[in-house]
């Protein structure tokens, strides 16, 4: 009987083979972030750690690598399909639920999956402390344990069907690389993130933008509806030309399934976006990290990633959005879309948020949904208030662009004016 394996990879080897510097896919290029060391190493060892996925209870030790042996076998079927065919369209039901699986397990195999709860204990310890709680006088606030954060981590990867029932909603596209630069992988390879500046980054996030590089011209990238709709819309849309032709490019490849051909500047930033969201490695076929030494000068931060959560102060206001453009803007998501529309000037004395925009068109269209509404309004990137199970009401003529954001549901709506009437 064979010993079990203590080498355990939270990059399967099938997926860093594609990224492979030589024929035999043996070895490949390893960059350390936090050394800015770069080094040539076997696929066997990059992308792994001893003993990674073992969990020790009590004298004995239950190794759980075995648990990611279906998935990987499927997986890697799938994608060296996908390479060698460089394309989609051919992809069944079954595969999708095998892309949507993959996805779901390297989101969740990574260090990140003990690492990011760790860190919140370790905010939410500390913000008891700010408020005179002592956290260590309560054994429910007591840190967890390494088994603890390995036994969460299984139970995170045994529980993915929601993860990867949400990712299947996603369209699937291929993205090409075009010009002189090529993807990159990481320790964490899977990113999000999300088309418009007000857009967040969960997976049920709308505009949400989840992507995967399979090797070094090819990355798959996962796009919500929304945005996959704005595309198709894009042949009657007032655009510039070139604008146009770019965005009728990837109108084309959503729906045909064929590879989108993308420009260096496109896959430098996903590059960048694996130097961001990794633990601390990145891995290629080539030793080109110099793209990494020059934006890790500008982020040092970033050298050393344990969580992609942000948790806010306590007492103090959220923070600017930095990609939400200066000015007051209403941000306005429905069951199926989402829009901004800018704000030229708020009745502090009006029903709930009273405020008059120039795009009395796009208003005209949010005002027709008749399905519950989340408002978010944001002065110069900073929130400022929000509602939900809203709706639009326009008022006055058409043309001036007035409406107010109330609750639906009428009882909410009186309670909500009877509240403002108190707070003026």
């Amino acid at each position: 009987m064979s010993r079990p394996s203590k080498k355990h990879h939270f990059v399967p080897q099938a997926q860093l083979r594609h990224f492979a510097a030589d024929t035999e896919r043996r070895f490949l290029f390893v960059f350390d972030k936090q050394s800015d060391r770069s080094y040539h190493t076997s696929i066997l060892n990059a992308g792994s750690e001893n003993d990674f996925n073992t969990i020790s209870l009590g004298d004995s030790k239950w190794n759980f690598e075995d648990l990611f042996q279906l998935v990987d076998a499927q997986s890697a079927r799938l994608v060296a399909e996908i390479v060698s065919r460089r394309s989609l369209a051919w992809l069944t039901l079954d595969d999708r639920v095998t892309l949507a699986d993959f996805f779901a397990t390297q989101l969740l195999r990574t260090h990140f999956s003990r690492t990011t709860p760790k860190r919140v204990a370790e905010q939410l310890r500390q913000m008891m402390r700010q408020i005179g709680y002592d956290p260590d006088r309560d054994p429910d606030m007591a840190m967890p344990t390494d088994t603890t954060l390995r036994l969460g981590a299984v139970k995170a990867f045994l529980n993915r069907g929601g993860h990867a029932a949400t990712l299947l909603r996603l369209t699937p596209a291929l993205y090409a690389t075009g010009g002189e630069y090529r993807f990159i992988i990481s320790d964490h390879p899977v990113g999000c993130t999300n088309a418009f500046p007000y857009g967040g980054r969960g997976l049920t996030s709308q505009g949400i933008l989840v992507l995967l590089p399979i090797s070094p011209d090819l990355t798959i990238a996962l796009h919500c509806p929304t945005i996959v709709q704005r595309y198709k819309l894009v042949a009657s849309a007032d655009l510039e030309p070139e604008r146009r032709a770019r965005m009728l490019r990837y109108r084309d490849g959503l729906l045909s399934a064929e590879p989108i051909e993308v420009d260096d500047d496109v896959v430098l930033n996903l590059n960048r976006r694996q130097v961001a969201q990794c633990t601390r490695y990145l891995y290629a076929p080539t030793d080109a990290f110099d793209f990494a030494r020059e934006f890790l000068k500008e982020h040092p931060e970033l050298r050393t990633v344990d969580t992609h959560l942000k948790m806010g102060e306590m007492g103090h206001a959220p923070p600017p959005n930095p990609r939400l453009p200066a000015g007051t803007h209403l941000v306005i998501l429905g069951q199926t879309d989402h829009c901004m529309l800018a704000i030229d000037e708020i009745d502090g004395s009006g029903e709930g948020i009273t405020a008059r925009t120039r795009q009395v068109d796009l208003l005209a269209q949010v005002a027709a949904d008749t399905s519950m509404l989340q408002a978010e309004l944001y002065v110069d990137g900073q929130p400022r208030r929000g509602m939900g199970q809203a709706m639009i009401e326009c008022f006055g003529e058409p043309s001036s662009g007035w409406f107010r954001v109330v609750h639906r549901d009428p009882g909410l709506r009186a309670l909500s004016t009877q509240l403002d009437a108190k707070l003026r």
